[in-house]
């Protein structure tokens, strides 16, 4: 998984790119994120009721304003997750770019959340270094388990090293 905090995009130009593209590449899990039941999740965190595993189904994600790095989680009802990982920053008139993008299923008591991936790539774009560049790459992966809570439409994913990830809901 990537990690948060990464450092800076300068530019503002960057956001809107980059949030069509992490829409759209969430958009292909979408449409069998209710089941075709016509019914879509509860809205996620209310303050009057424990969250459920049927809250996490959705978009979630993590951008910070002015932050390099974007994470994002497309939960379905069907038990299949995909996440979205990029770090992009300035360099020089071009962008360095590493996106990681991991498919899997997902197994979710009330507090525990199980990933289990079957694939993962890393895409890499650096201005500066071309010639190494590459695309897809498969990339190593591991079932992950988090500890999860999700209160005021903010999802957080505590590791077991107490590294918190806090994820906003986008879209059902």
């Amino acid at each position: 998984m990537t990690s948060p905090g990464l450092g800076r995009i300068t530019g503002r130009r960057l956001r809107a790119p980059l949030l069509t593209f992490v829409v759209l590449l969430l958009s292909g899990v979408a449409a069998c994120s209710d089941g075709g039941t016509g019914e879509g999740p509860s809205t996620p965190g209310s303050r009057t009721r424990a969250a459920t595993p049927r809250d996490l189904v959705g978009a979630w994600e993590s951008a910070e304003p002015g932050s390099n790095t974007t994470l994002a989680y497309r939960f379905t009802d069907e038990g299949k997750y995909k996440y979205f990982g990029m770090t992009s920053y300035p360099m020089g008139q071009e962008v360095y770019q590493l996106i990681h993008v991991v498919e899997g299923t997902y197994e979710a008591s009330t507090d525990a959340l199980v990933l289990k991936p079957h694939s993962a790539t890393l895409t890499r774009k650096n201005p500066e270094n071309p010639e190494r560049d590459f695309t897809s790459s498969p990339a190593p992966f591991k079932t992950e388990r988090f500890e999860w809570k999700i209160a005021d439409r903010e999802l957080s994913l505590i590791r077991e090293d107490e590294t918190r990830f806090t994820f906003r809901w986008v879209s059902g």
